[in-house]
């Protein structure tokens, strides 16, 4: 089963590259290993819960990543430019 489920992202992988189409490698593979699993186990046996908890990661690491690029740069602006904005530096 991995071994078909590795060949797969492989083929979509590059197939994608070839034309150019932006994709994730992350997101192809467990793509694939649900596929996989589907077709040699069953959907009954694929544990849906985890893979809402994989999607939903998807969803909120950019935002928490976001969020802490936000509060560094701007304690990086305070500590640098001595507590003035960015635009007030502007002479």
């Amino acid at each position: 089963m991995m071994l078909g489920a590795s060949i797969a992202s492989f083929i979509f992988i590059m197939g994608s590259s070839l034309f150019g189409m932006p994709i994730s490698g992350t997101h192809t593979v467990v793509g694939a290993l649900i596929g996989a699993g589907m077709m040699g186990l069953g959907p009954s046996q694929i544990n849906w819960g985890y893979l809402g908890r994989i999607i939903f990661s998807w969803f909120l690491s950019p935002a928490l990543t976001t969020l802490l690029s936000f509060i560094l740069f701007m304690a990086v602006c305070y500590l640098t430019l001595g507590g003035r904005g960015i635009d007030e530096n502007k002479d």
